[in-house]
């Protein structure tokens, strides 16, 4: 469970307002909150002086969705908001409230019944039902979503359910035309119109809207409901009435008893209301509200079977939503009578009026359901994993009938794998670590290099190799770096790119001791087709070369939690609908992919996985051998790489031991208030270089037995047409706590070279580095190990335009810093020594002249050199 707090913070001073009040909105992730808050917030609903303080309340899944409200919130500083407290938990969200306003319930999709909308959402309400008497101030104020009159008219009556059996009435309406008030009649003059196609246009709306939006309506919903609880806070305006749904014993007009159905309202200053009486109702109006009079009955009936409670005629009808709805918004507690109303049941009546509240022994049996909240808020949320669940394997389906033949199987395979990843994502609830139970890991579970190294090697190294599988993640595009295709294409040095490194690398070792190491690319459906072409130039190499695909998943929108695509296809409207998701998506794809259990039976026992821009990322035979020489019950399944974190490395992440085993935490699992502890570099010394040595055996039963455990990553994103989506993402080296013996090894920092901006290009590029059989190794004229820190501005992002400012790579041995900024050429035979820092303003072009000297120099303006 978690709860987050947010406080505004004004420094203007201001004259005394009012004291702040405690205002809910339930289901705050969802598309309705998120209209809905800015206009709280801003005071167009409990005035321009009042003070608030906001609780968003949504399930764990949503949290992630929740904070980025928070943030839009806070963006707006607005100053009537005094705090914002997001959580997940009821007894937080709904602790002393002085108004609530319950959004959070399932919306209707397009081709939902509304028999399935209404079990979803009974639950749901009985639980924040019992969650407001049990945490609530008993003042609380309760807005439901109701038919709003429009703003130009007055006295248009909304009779019955929120269904399209609802009812329009204009009969009462007075229209204000040119200062002059009219009957609606009058003022429309098509009694026809208004008696035929205006109720359905009104009755069928939401309808249309979910067919046009795909979603249900959320803007006009935001809206009624910010007007409604501006009518319940101030009242409404004399001769005017709203409608709302209240309980209808006592009513005037031959509605049947105990429903929750929508009639004309009036509201007092002292927050008391009263239907109001006397209005005329002709036959045709009539047969209306009894229309949809019979529905809301048997939807109470259908809603009381789902809570498992009797029908109408029995003490225990009423749902628990409809007894808060009724005593929260008379402002009294749930069992208090109020002055004008009469109380009927064994203790006979009390003063008269026009409305009956529920018997007493009605309200005693909604006892039982009191200390239901916190399983209330566990069925709620259940609930609504199940019916999201049904609505992505639904939506899933769709997709997959958009296709036939093979691609329609492969897709089926990539859609099981991600329905498994949803269901976990809305599984979680809470933190996946508890910081007080993170320890350091024990000295022996992660060991320096040296000590590994100091063993030794085996007199057949070529007995080793043969076991091992060389495995290359190459999912990603060069898109960063400005370029089109697989970056594993892009040129690195003297015109090799980094798949021509890697396959040099390890022909090099097949050729060197006569073995036979396969490369296996890990591609995505981004990278396939182009690395499938390229391939052809090695068939005459000495490397057998294999490839597989990782899954392709959908894309999800942040609102409604349903695939963005609308087929399966790649293009048009569904180019950016899809996703690799993560390296931690290797195990599933290698394992049906077939190349698992065929490599196995080719006697290969480990595969050596990483990523392909990690020039630094070569066999080593020293681990290789720490692997193969250790006895067959004791072996390590799996080995992490980790090197020295640097301030560089801060966002990285580490091996800790937790409930016992050695586990990666990384960044994103970290609290907010520990984000500091975790970037220290004295109490995480080390960092995860994604260097990984795995058994394939461990592999294959631990995906046998679906026991691979990876954290999900929630990675949210923007689509070009500014659509919020969501893709969920798994890391490969998240599952060493599923391996056995699994062990870190603290390797040199030349061991991770990745090419990630051109900054890095530039340093793999220079004489840094010397270049043998694919393999970038320090030069030994350098006469510090560590490399400089590099930093090239925008006008270096992209490689071609990077390639053009120079006119060759300069000499870096001595540079230990260099930072350029703006329109800046080199040419050439250039020396950096010591710290350099280039600036050119914006409008100044800066070109350092051929066979220049700079060491430990600023150059800024018009070329001017100032010494550092």
């Amino acid at each position: 469970m978690k709860n987050y707090k947010y406080q505004q913070h004004s420094f203007a001073v201001k004259r005394r307002q009012a004291e702040p009040i405690r205002v809910l909105v339930t289901g705050a992730a969802g598309q309705i909150a998120y209209s809905l808050l800015f206009s709280i917030a801003k005071g167009d609903v409990f005035g321009k002086d009042q003070p608030i303080i906001l609780l968003l309340l949504d399930i764990t899944a949503m949290l992630p969705v929740l904070e980025g409200v928070v943030m839009e919130l806070q963006d707006c500083a607005l100053p009537l908001l005094r705090d914002i407290i997001a959580t997940d938990m009821e007894e937080v969200a709904f602790k002393d409230l002085d108004a609530a306003i319950l959004v959070g319930s399932m919306p209707r999709k397009e081709g939902m019944e509304r028999k399935d909308l209404l079990k979803a959402n009974v639950a749901i309400f009985k639980s924040q039902g019992s969650a407001l008497e049990k945490f609530s101030k008993k003042t609380v104020k309760v807005a439901m979503r109701c038919g709003v009159p429009a703003t130009h008219v007055k006295n248009v009556i909304i009779w019955g359910n929120h269904s399209s059996t609802q009812y329009p009435d204009v009969h009462h309406c007075m229209v204000n035309m040119s200062g002059s008030e009219l009957t609606c009649f009058d003022a429309i003059k098509d009694e026809a119109w208004l008696k035929g196609e205006f109720i359905a246009t009104v009755q069928q709306r939401g309808a249309a809207v979910i067919k046009a939006r795909k979603l249900s309506s959320a803007m006009s919903a935001a809206k009624a409901i910010c007007d409604h609880m501006r009518d319940i806070w101030t009242g409404t305006p004399e001769g005017e009435f709203v409608s709302m749904g209240v309980y209808s014993t006592g009513n005037s007009y031959g509605v049947p008893d105990d429903l929750i159905y929508s009639f004309p309202v009036q509201i007092h200053k002292d927050k008391s209301w009263k239907i109001v009486d006397g209005l005329g109702i002709n036959s045709f109006s009539q047969a209306k509200m009894d229309a949809t009079a019979a529905e809301l009955i048997e939807e109470r009936d259908t809603a009381l079977a789902f809570l498992g409670q009797s029908p109408i005629g029995s003490a225990n009808f009423v749902t628990v939503q409809q007894r808060f709805l009724l005593a929260e918004t008379f402002l009294l507690p749930p069992h208090s009578p109020r002055p004008g109303m009469r109380l009927s049941g064994s203790g006979g009546e009390t003063q008269a009026d026009s409305f009956d509240f529920p018997s007493a022994s009605i309200l005693q049996s909604l006892d039982l359901c009191k200390g239901d909240a916190e399983r209330g808020m566990a069925q709620f949320e259940e609930m609504m994993r199940q019916q999201l669940e049904s609505s992505m394997h639904s939506e899933l389906e769709k997709l997959l009938d958009t296709t036939t033949g093979p691609e329609k199987e492969v897709s089926r395979k990539d859609f099981e794998g991600f329905s498994n990843l949803f269901h976990r994502f809305l599984q979680v609830k809470g933190p996946s670590v508890e910081w007080i139970k993170i320890r350091r890991p024990p000295e022996d579970s992660i060991q320096p290099y040296d000590k590994i190294a100091a063993r030794g090697l085996p007199n057949n190294v070529a007995e080793s190799l043969n076991k091992l599988v060389v495995v290359k993640l190459n999912g990603g595009l060069g898109t960063s770096m400005g370029c089109k295709g697989p970056k594993s294409l892009i040129s690195v040095r003297n015109e090799n790119t980094f798949l021509d490194l890697t396959v040099q690398q390890i022909e090099h070792l097949n050729k060197t001791y006569n073995t036979d190491v396969p490369l296996v690319l890990m591609n995505s459906f981004n990278t396939d087709e182009d690395t499938k072409k390229i391939l052809q130039k090695y068939k005459h190499h000495r490397v057998k070369i294999h490839t597989f695909n990782q899954s392709r998943y959908p894309r999800i929108n942040k609102e409604s939690l349903l695939p963005v695509a609308t087929d399966l296809s790649m293009k048009g409207p569904n180019a950016e609908a899809w996703y690799p998701p993560g390296h931690g998506d290797i195990y599933a794809s290698f394992y049906n992919s077939g190349l698992l259990d065929q490599l196995i039976a080719q006697g290969r026992e480990y595969i050596f996985v990483s990523n392909i821009d990690n020039l630094g990322a070569t066999v080593d035979l020293h681990i290789l051998h720490q692997l193969v020489s250790q006895p067959n019950g004791k072996r390590c399944e799996f080995i992490m790489e980790v090197t020295d974190k640097t301030r560089a490395d801060v966002k990285g992440g580490t091996l800790i031991q937790y409930d016992g085993k050695l586990r990666l935490l990384e960044i994103a699992q970290v609290p907010k208030a520990h984000v500091d502890e975790f970037k220290s570099v004295s109490k995480f010394k080390i960092f995860n270089t994604n260097n990984l040595w795995i058994s394939l055996a461990a592999i294959k039963r631990l995906q046998e037995q679906s026991m691979m455990d990876m954290e999900i990553i929630v990675n949210p994103k923007t689509l070009d047409g500014g659509l919020n989506i969501i893709q969920l993402e798994t890391a490969v080296g998240a599952a060493i706590k599923s391996f056995d013996n699994a062990l870190g090894i603290n390797v040199p920092r030349s061991r991770f070279l990745p090419v990630k901006t051109t900054s890095d290009l530039l340093l793999v590029m220079s004489n840094l580095y010397s270049l043998d059989a694919g393999s970038l190794t320090m030069s030994p004229k350098r006469e510090f190990p560590t490399t400089p820190h590099v930093k090239l501005g925008c006008s270096f992002t992209k490689v071609q335009e990077y390639l053009t400012r120079f006119e060759s790579i300069p000499d870096m041995l001595e540079l230990d810093h260099l930072t350029v900024s703006g329109d800046v050429t080199f040419g050439k035979n250039v020396s950096l020594k010591g710290t350099v820092i280039i600036i050119a303003n914006h409008g100044d072009r800066i070109d350092i002249p051929a066979g220049s000297m700079l060491e430990n120099k600023i150059v800024s303006g018009n070329l001017r050199i100032m010494d550092h």
